[in-house]
């Protein structure tokens, strides 16, 4: 990994290089590390070097117009999380910009598509095999099609943040992500605010991913408290990988216990209670 991000910071052409090649999460990852590293100017000619290629797909018909904005608003997403990144200084910032991006991306997508679930439910019936008829099941409305890709679209970026924001920290800061992921602590408003639509949208069947999205930065608040607790405790790698096996397992369910969990940390200040005794 440290020889990846040297490579990537030894000069324009190779940060660009590997943004064009279009390798999932290390791509839009080198994007983030050009951007937090050298700033607006670099990141903004490595992001247009990076959607180069997938417009040229697009326009000549090798993308489908779904897969095309799926493409762009990710590179964006990552882009605009950087940059506030960079200029706050802070995770809880940079992750309402990554989240904000990527949805309105994607919603900029159904808009030019033609509607997601349509491009979805043709995808599949020209792929075969039944598919069509399970993505119908599966999402039975185009908010549930938007949503649902807008919280992966997020999640993704969000990757890709952290891993720039990682191989940064290598190379100039060493320790100085974990500590700085640790500290990840939402504010007590838009806490409250998350919980809230979060807890709304269980009950609106249409938008129950809509509000995964809302809540996806308090997500990660969680996440980065039980990282926290378990690096203060000494409890070693286990919970950590039993929180991720879950995560993959049950995503929904563990989302709504770590948004409650920020939203407690966002009221009390858990740490610094600790640190206080």
């Amino acid at each position: 990994m440290r020889a990846l991000a040297e490579f990537i910071m030894r000069g324009r052409v190779r940060a660009v290089l590997i943004t064009m090649v279009g390798i999932p999460l290390i791509s839009p990852a080198a994007l983030a590390l050009v951007s937090l590293r050298r700033g607006s100017s670099d990141g903004l000619m490595v992001l247009a070097w990076a959607l180069l290629p997938v417009i040229a797909a697009g326009m000549s018909g090798y993308m489908s117009p779904l897969m095309t904005g799926l493409a762009a608003s990710h590179f964006a997403a990552v882009f605009c999380g950087a940059l506030a990144l960079r200029s706050t200084r802070s995770w809880g910032t940079a992750l309402v910009a990554v989240t904000a991006v990527a949805a309105a991306g994607i919603l900029l997508t159904a808009q030019f598509s033609g509607g997601l679930l349509q491009s979805l439910l043709q995808a599949a019936e020209e792929s075969g095999g039944g598919k069509a008829e399970q993505l119908k099941q599966i999402f039975g409305s185009e908010p549930l099609a938007t949503g649902y890709l807008s919280w992966i679209s997020a999640i993704t970026a969000t990757l890709a943040l952290v891993l720039g924001r990682y191989w940064q920290a290598l190379l100039y800061n060493p320790g100085g992500f974990r500590q700085e992921f640790h500290q990840l602590r939402m504010p007590l408003p838009l806490a409250a605010v998350c919980m809230l639509v979060w807890v709304y949208s269980l009950v609106t069947q249409d938008y129950v991913f809509w509000g995964a999205v809302i809540a996806f930065p308090m997500v990660v608040a969680g996440i980065a408290l039980i990282h926290w607790l378990v690096a203060s405790r000494g409890w070693g790698r286990g919970p950590l990988v039993a929180l991720y096996v879950m995560l993959v397992i049950a995503a929904l369910p563990l989302a709504g216990f770590l948004c409650g969990l920020a939203l407690v940390d966002s009221w009390i200040d858990i740490r610094g209670r600790s640190g206080n005794k």
